[in-house]
Protein backbone atom coordinates (compact mmCIF):
# COMPACT_ATOMS: atom_id res chain seq x y z
CA UNK A 1 0.00 0.00 0.00
CA UNK A 2 1.21 3.35 -1.17
CA UNK A 3 1.05 6.53 0.73
CA UNK A 4 -1.55 7.64 -1.82
CA UNK A 5 -3.84 4.86 -0.94
CA UNK A 6 -3.56 5.68 2.60
CA UNK A 7 -4.21 9.28 2.33
CA UNK A 8 -7.33 8.56 0.34
CA UNK A 9 -8.92 6.05 3.18
CA UNK A 10 -8.69 9.08 5.65
CA UNK A 11 -11.53 11.11 6.16
CA UNK A 12 -11.52 14.42 7.61
CA UNK A 13 -14.07 16.45 8.99
CA UNK A 14 -17.66 17.55 7.57
CA UNK A 15 -18.63 21.19 7.06
CA UNK A 16 -21.00 20.58 9.67
CA UNK A 17 -19.10 19.64 12.60
CA UNK A 18 -16.75 22.55 11.94
CA UNK A 19 -19.76 24.70 12.42
CA UNK A 20 -21.13 22.80 15.13
CA UNK A 21 -17.44 23.44 17.00
CA UNK A 22 -17.74 26.62 16.03
CA UNK A 23 -20.84 27.37 17.76
CA UNK A 24 -19.97 25.56 20.55
CA UNK A 25 -16.59 27.71 20.92
CA UNK A 26 -18.83 31.19 20.55
CA UNK A 27 -21.02 30.06 23.13
CA UNK A 28 -18.36 29.88 25.31
CA UNK A 29 -16.84 32.97 24.49
CA UNK A 30 -19.35 34.92 24.71
CA UNK A 31 -19.93 33.35 28.48
CA UNK A 32 -16.58 34.09 29.84
CA UNK A 33 -17.25 37.88 28.31
CA UNK A 34 -20.63 38.16 30.06
CA UNK A 35 -18.82 37.13 33.08
CA UNK A 36 -16.07 39.72 32.82
CA UNK A 37 -18.78 42.61 32.24
CA UNK A 38 -20.76 41.49 35.86
CA UNK A 39 -17.36 41.18 37.76
CA UNK A 40 -16.17 44.40 36.19
CA UNK A 41 -19.86 45.86 37.21
CA UNK A 42 -19.44 44.38 40.98
CA UNK A 43 -15.60 45.88 40.85
CA UNK A 44 -17.83 49.11 40.25
CA UNK A 45 -19.86 48.91 42.84
CA UNK A 46 -17.74 47.83 45.37
CA UNK A 47 -15.71 51.02 44.85
CA UNK A 48 -18.36 53.20 45.40
CA UNK A 49 -19.85 51.43 48.36
CA UNK A 50 -16.45 51.68 49.75
CA UNK A 51 -15.92 55.10 49.38
CA UNK A 52 -19.20 55.57 50.76
CA UNK A 53 -18.65 54.02 54.26
CA UNK A 54 -15.60 55.92 54.13
CA UNK A 55 -17.44 58.99 53.95
CA UNK A 56 -20.18 58.09 56.31
CA UNK A 57 -17.36 56.82 59.10
CA UNK A 58 -15.81 60.06 59.14
CA UNK A 59 -18.97 62.04 59.14
CA UNK A 60 -19.97 59.66 61.98
CA UNK A 61 -16.99 60.15 63.76
CA UNK A 62 -17.06 63.87 63.34
CA UNK A 63 -20.67 64.19 64.92
CA UNK A 64 -19.67 61.56 68.02
CA UNK A 65 -16.71 64.62 69.01
CA UNK A 66 -19.03 67.11 69.20
CA UNK A 67 -20.95 68.67 72.69
CA UNK A 68 -23.28 66.73 73.20
CA UNK A 69 -26.20 69.77 73.04
CA UNK A 70 -24.57 70.48 69.49
CA UNK A 71 -27.12 71.54 67.39
CA UNK A 72 -26.05 69.15 64.44
CA UNK A 73 -27.22 66.36 67.32
CA UNK A 74 -30.52 67.85 67.26
CA UNK A 75 -32.94 65.04 67.73
CA UNK A 76 -35.33 64.04 64.60
CA UNK A 77 -37.50 62.20 66.36
CA UNK A 78 -37.00 58.69 64.92
CA UNK A 79 -34.12 56.63 63.09
CA UNK A 80 -35.67 56.28 59.67
CA UNK A 81 -34.35 57.35 56.70
CA UNK A 82 -37.31 59.77 55.61
CA UNK A 83 -37.67 63.21 54.66
CA UNK A 84 -36.49 64.36 58.58
CA UNK A 85 -33.50 63.32 58.04
CA UNK A 86 -30.68 66.51 58.86
CA UNK A 87 -29.20 67.51 55.57
CA UNK A 88 -25.22 67.38 54.89
CA UNK A 89 -23.96 71.30 54.84
CA UNK A 90 -19.98 71.22 53.83
CA UNK A 91 -19.42 74.83 55.54
CA UNK A 92 -20.90 73.05 59.38
CA UNK A 93 -18.36 70.37 58.48
CA UNK A 94 -15.10 71.71 57.59
CA UNK A 95 -13.11 68.50 58.40
CA UNK A 96 -14.69 66.75 55.77
CA UNK A 97 -13.48 68.97 52.88
CA UNK A 98 -10.23 66.74 52.28
CA UNK A 99 -12.39 64.05 51.72
CA UNK A 100 -15.63 65.17 50.09
CA UNK A 101 -16.89 68.48 47.62
CA UNK A 102 -19.77 70.11 47.30
CA UNK A 103 -21.03 70.33 43.35
CA UNK A 104 -22.48 74.29 42.73
CA UNK A 105 -26.01 74.03 41.94
CA UNK A 106 -26.53 70.42 43.52
CA UNK A 107 -29.53 69.61 46.07
CA UNK A 108 -29.10 70.15 49.69
CA UNK A 109 -26.82 67.18 50.83
CA UNK A 110 -25.68 66.62 47.54
CA UNK A 111 -21.87 65.13 47.53
CA UNK A 112 -18.58 64.04 45.36
CA UNK A 113 -15.82 62.21 46.46
CA UNK A 114 -12.64 62.28 45.14
CA UNK A 115 -13.39 59.79 42.33
CA UNK A 116 -16.16 62.23 40.87
CA UNK A 117 -18.87 59.68 41.94
CA UNK A 118 -22.08 61.19 43.74
CA UNK A 119 -23.93 60.84 46.77
CA UNK A 120 -26.25 61.80 49.25
CA UNK A 121 -25.48 62.41 52.38
CA UNK A 122 -28.00 62.44 55.75
CA UNK A 123 -28.30 61.44 59.23
CA UNK A 124 -30.91 60.94 62.12
CA UNK A 125 -30.83 61.70 65.90
CA UNK A 126 -32.74 59.89 68.49
CA UNK A 127 -32.51 61.33 72.43
CA UNK A 128 -32.30 58.57 74.83
CA UNK A 129 -33.83 59.62 78.44
CA UNK A 130 -32.63 58.41 81.39
CA UNK A 131 -35.74 56.25 83.01
CA UNK A 132 -34.37 57.27 86.53
CA UNK A 133 -34.25 61.20 85.80
CA UNK A 134 -37.34 62.86 83.89
CA UNK A 135 -36.54 64.85 81.03
CA UNK A 136 -32.46 64.31 81.53
CA UNK A 137 -31.13 62.48 77.82
CA UNK A 138 -28.05 59.84 79.02
CA UNK A 139 -27.45 59.36 75.28
CA UNK A 140 -27.79 59.82 71.48
CA UNK A 141 -28.32 57.54 68.80
CA UNK A 142 -26.85 58.90 65.68
CA UNK A 143 -27.58 57.02 62.29
CA UNK A 144 -25.98 57.83 59.11
CA UNK A 145 -27.22 57.26 55.49
CA UNK A 146 -25.16 57.55 52.32
CA UNK A 147 -27.31 56.62 49.09
CA UNK A 148 -25.27 56.73 45.65
CA UNK A 149 -27.29 55.85 42.15
CA UNK A 150 -25.68 53.97 39.43
CA UNK A 151 -26.38 53.44 36.07
CA UNK A 152 -25.81 49.82 36.32
CA UNK A 153 -26.28 48.77 39.78
CA UNK A 154 -29.35 50.93 40.58
CA UNK A 155 -29.53 52.56 44.00
CA UNK A 156 -27.28 51.82 46.81
CA UNK A 157 -27.36 52.75 50.84
CA UNK A 158 -24.67 52.64 53.42
CA UNK A 159 -26.73 53.04 57.13
CA UNK A 160 -23.93 53.09 60.12
CA UNK A 161 -24.98 53.54 63.41
CA UNK A 162 -23.23 54.88 66.69
CA UNK A 163 -24.19 56.02 70.05
CA UNK A 164 -22.63 59.15 71.67
CA UNK A 165 -22.82 58.92 75.47
CA UNK A 166 -23.60 62.49 77.72
CA UNK A 167 -20.26 63.08 78.89
CA UNK A 168 -20.28 62.59 82.50
CA UNK A 169 -17.74 64.44 85.07
CA UNK A 170 -16.63 61.67 87.55
CA UNK A 171 -15.55 65.02 89.40
CA UNK A 172 -17.59 66.42 92.02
Amino acid sequence: MNMLDILKKQKGMSLIEVMVAMVILAIGILAVMAMQIRATGASVKSLKLTNANNVALSLLEILKELPFDDAELNATGNLVHDANDRIFVAANFPEMQALIRVPAGAAAGTIVDPSGVEYQLSWDVQDNPNPGVPGEIIDKTIRVYMAVNSFMSGQSQVDMTSVKYRNISLNP
